[in-house]
Order: C-alpha cells, then sequence, then structure tokens
C-alpha cells in the first residue's frame, strides 16, 4: 500500500513539474533582456547609442543622442508630418498668428504629467521662461531671444509676445521646446530633475547609469493610449565593432550609423535588416578661424575647398551613401538655394595658397573627427587627409570620443579643422542662423556684417523677402570658404527582422511608433 502510495505522489510531482516548466517556457517572464525573447511575449527593446546623454533635461542641450532619448519621456506642443512637414497639433490643439508679434496657442485637456500633475498653460510658460533664463545656460536661449512674454490667458490657453517680428516661433516651438512639469522642478530642483525626469511622453524614467544605460517604462496612462513596447532600454556603447557584435548576437534590436563597409553583414544575417532614410542632417569639415593660423585667410579656406574631392568620398568612402551638398544646406530644407561648386582643382588650390602667401608644404594642420558617431566619419578624416596631402598640405588626424569632440567644440578648444555634423533642421535659420552668429562655435566662423543679415534675416516676414535674404547668405557663406561642405547624410540602421521601425527624415527614435511584428 505505501509503495502504492509513494509511487501516486511521484507521478503527480512529474506533471506538476511538467507543467510548471511549460508554462516557463512560454510565460512572459521567460524572456531575457533586449527585446524579451521568449515565446509570443515581446515588449521590450534595447537601443545601442554611441554615447550617453549629456542631461535628461529638457530645453537644455542641443546633442542629438540627448535629444533622440528625451522626447520619449517629454512631448512638444506641435509635430511635424514626416511625410507633408507640416505642423500638426499635439499638446498643443490650435495656434493662431494675431499679429507680427502676437501668437496665442490653445492647449489640449486632460493631459496629465507622469507624478500625476496635470499639463496647463502655466507648464508651457515654465518651460518657456527655462529657456530664457541665462542661468540655465540652455542651448537653444540665443534663438529664442526675440520673444518678450510668455502669458497665460486661462488654464489651456496661452500667449506669446516678440519684440520684433519672429517669423520663425512655429519652427522653434515644433523642434525645440520640450514640455516640462514645473511643480516637479521647483520642489526637486534643477541638478534632481535633470537626473530623474517628469514629462508628459509615452514612457517615464526608471533607471539612469551613467556611460551604461538609460531604462524606461511604459505610462500607463498617457494621452494617446499605452505604446505596444512595454520596456525601453537605452544602452550606451561608444565603440562600433562591439556596438555590432552586441546586434547581431541579440543583445540590441537597433542602432543607427552603421558604416557602409558593414551593411552586407548585416544583411546576410537571418535575424536581421537595414533600415536606410536620407537625413536632413548635413555634414562638413569646419575650417576654423577662431584658431590662430593659415585658415583666417579666405584664399587659403578656398584652397581647401578646391582641394578636397568630395564626389571620390562619396563614391570610394562612403560607397555613394549621401548626397552631395554645394553650401549650407541641402535640398530638404526650406530656403534652399543651388550655390556653386568649388569643384576638385588641386593646380587651383595650390594657386590660391600661394596667392595668400604660403607654399602648400609650409602648410601644416590638425583635423579632428568623431568615431562611429556619423558614417564612415573616421575613414573620411584619412581619407581628406590624404587628399590635401596631394597637394603638399600636411594634416595630422586626431580621433575623439564623441562627447569630448562636442565639448571641445563647445568650448572652442578645437584646432585648424574638424569634422561635424548639423541637424536634423529643416528651415534655413535651424541652420544658417546657428552656425554663422557670434556665440555659435560649430561652424568656427564668425563676420559681422553675415551676423547683421542673419539678423535682419530672421526678423523678416515676408516669405518671399525672407527666402530672398537667406539665398544670398548662402551665396556669400559659400564664397567666404567658411567650411567644406561634404553631403546631406544617409541614416543607415541596424534593425532586427522582426521589429518594425521606418527611419525618419529627422532621425527621431520614436518608440512609441514601433512594435514587434
Amino acid at each position: 500500500m505505501k509503495k502504492m502510495f509513494f509511487l501516486a505522489l511521484l507521478s503527480m510531482m512529474f506533471f506538476v513539474l511538467a507543467a510548471c516548466t511549460e508554462e516557463t517556457a512560454g510565460g512572459e517572464d521567460s524572456g531575457g533582456e533586449g527585446s524579451g525573447d521568449g515565446g509570443d511575449s515581446k515588449d521590450s527593446i534595447v537601443i545601442g547609442f554611441e554615447s550617453d546623454a549629456a542631461t535628461l533635461m529638457a530645453n537644455t542641450d542641443v546633442n542629438y543622442v540627448t535629444d533622440a532619448q528625451i522626447r520619449n519621456i517629454y512631448e512638444p506642443l506641435i509635430e511635424r508630418d514626416i511625410e507633408t512637414k507640416d505642423y500638426v497639433p499635439n499638446l498643443a490643439e490650435s495656434w493662431e498668428n494675431i499679429d507680427e508679434l502676437t501668437w496665442r496657442f490653445q492647449l489640449k485637456e486632460g493631459v496629465t504629467f507622469h507624478n500625476g500633475a496635470e499639463f496647463n498653460a502655466d507648464a508651457v510658460k515654465f518651460s518657456i521662461d527655462y529657456i530664457l533664463d541665462e542661468s540655465n545656460q540652455s542651448f537653444y536661449r540665443s534663438r529664442w531671444v526675440d520673444i518678450e512674454e510668455v502669458t497665460v490667458i486661462s488654464p489651456y490657453e496661452i500667449e506669446i509676445t516678440t519684440s520684433r517680428p519672429f517669423p520663425d516661433l512655429m519652427e522653434r516651438i515644433t523642434e525645440d521646446l520640450l514640455i516640462m512639469e514645473p511643480g516637479y522642478v521647483e520642489d526637486v530642483g534643477n541638478d534632481a530633475a535633470a537626473n530623474e525626469p517628469v514629462g508628459t511622453g509615452p514612457y517615464q524614467f526608471v533607471e539612469w547609469s551613467r556611460d551604461n544605460h538609460l531604462k524606461l517604462e511604459a505610462y500607463d496612462d498617457y494621452w494617446k493610449g499605452e505604446p505596444e513596447i512595454k520596456n525601453v532600454e537605452f544602452r550606451y556603447i561608444p565603440e562600433f565593432s562591439s556596438r555590432l557584435s552586441a546586434f547581431l548576437s541579440g543583445e540590441v534590436d537597433l542602432f543607427k550609423n552603421i558604416p557602409v563597409d558593414s551593411v552586407a553583414e548585416i544583411e546576410n544575417d537571418d535575424n536581421s535588416k537595414i533600415g536606410e532614410a536620407s537625413s536632413s542632417r548635413i555634414n562638413y569639415v569646419a575650417l576654423n578661424t577662431f584658431h590662430d593660423g593659415p585658415l583666417q585667410d579666405q584664399k587659403v579656406r578656398q584652397a581647401i575647398n578646391y582641394a578636397v574631392d568630395v564626389d571620390s568620398l562619396l563614391e570610394n568612402v562612403l560607397n555613394g551613401y549621401g548626397t552631395k551638398i554645394t553650401g549650407p544646406l541641402s535640398p530638404v530644407n526650406s530656403g534652399y538655394v543651388e550655390t556653386e561648386d568649388y569643384g576638385y582643382d588641386p593646380d587651383k588650390a595650390v594657386e590660391l595658397i600661394e596667392e595668400a602667401g604660403y607654399t602648400p608644404e609650409e602648410i601644416s594642420l590638425t583635423l579632428e573627427t568623431p568615431s562611429g558617431r556619423y558614417p564612415m566619419d573616421n575613414q573620411v578624416a584619412q581619407a581628406i587627409a590624404a587628399q590635401l596631402g596631394e597637394i603638399g598640405i600636411q594634416v595630422d588626424v586626431s580621433v575623439n570620443e564623441w562627447g569630448n569632440h562636442l565639448e571641445r567644440i563647445q568650448n572652442r578648444e578645437m584646432g585648424d579643422m574638424f569634422i561635424l555634423g548639423w541637424g536634423p533642421a529643416f528651415e534655413q535659420q535651424g541652420t544658417i542662423g546657428n552656425l554663422f552668429t557670434e556665440d555659435a562655435p560649430y561652424s568656427s566662423f564668425h563676420d559681422e556684417e553675415i551676423d547683421q543679415e542673419i539678423y535682419d534675416a530672421n526678423g523678416t516676414f515676408d516669405p518671399d523677402d525672407r527666402f530672398d535674404a537667406y539665398a544670398e547668405l548662402q551665396r556669400k557663406l559659400v564664397e567666404q570658404a567658411v567650411w567644406v561642405p561634404l553631403w546631406q547624410q544617409a541614416d543607415l540602421y541596424a534593425v532586427r527582422s522582426d521589429l518594425d521601425f521606418e527611419p525618419r527624415v529627422d532621425e527621431r527614435i520614436v518608440i512609441y511608433d514601433m512594435s514587434w511584428e
């Protein structure tokens, strides 16, 4: 009898263990890191980035890496239709340009921040005032200096008054402004809010480990409805080879800026695919006139333009991924006009250098580049150094970690030349107005006459007159040879094969729009 009972007990334990094993194999907890593989319950994503965000505080840092992450936490008043480029409502339901100095916005009701606080006009005013407050050191402040007053008309209506015509205000609101929760920031202070952000977006903050990862989770009360992907990790992997290895092994589901020589490896992987889009970002070589040396001479800068063979770089280094530009804007920018192409003419380059009082062999320059921030950036820098070497100019290439590269530019610590991309920007002021004014270090060029012309163009309300003013500016900047224009960037993404993801021309990583197939 005891023997039969023991056998029955063993049999029952076997079936219980088998049932538990089967439930674990197909249940929600069976997935590992990354996309949450296991059964049919993919609800997580890991996105690889080449560097950490500079801050999680909205309206502070212009760096793409920062912006791409925090736009999943915070939201703008107005979005842009990625196909038509038209402005579309988001936290603002409607807007009216009352006159050249007055703009009024009607706000959406029923939206809450991640801490439960109500979104309203006070939050909009607070967020704009944050940009305007010099003590916050917001990069965007120089774009918003024409704002005279922000007035709360009612809990869901706000009015913005400008000191002079500000036709670019809609663009600035769309591209720059993200809405913060004023009570939270005032309660915990800027430093704490910059490390544990609160917004109205589809994802709320979980954890930020500096130089390791940022983790987010879906906000259950998001006003547009819950996202399909519930858990998000931005993982920071500076070296491209390490990012690629993490992707091919399944630890990372998506990352941007694939070197063209790695496209085939990803395409040949059964679990991977390539995402491609023409970005509104432009790439260029800045010729630093803030640094003492021969590049302060316009003729030498023009010579450098003649000596760099952009067509060859596109064909032989980028394998055709990119569209050549000849000036400070690309065809995707509003206000773009075709400018004269210097072309490749090494004899002309030598002639101009001699007219400036040098021989090419007397000129020794530095060229700084990030590695992995832009497609083939390090390889492009080496190829440019070789092209300049062909006419006798010695160029020493220095490779920087991306965060350090950007910091050196912002602090005006760069030497003669550096590689940088700008964007994604759609209208002309977003590029010209922010690269060539006195306070902007990103072009390393400043001219008082051009500065005044930019100021005048920004205040020109008539669209035809504004277009003409910026057209003339583009021609002058090319004549001055303020940099070496390279190309409109082609963005290449490594994408998990079963991830529904569409690359955008504005480069934004909108996880709310993604899903697992």
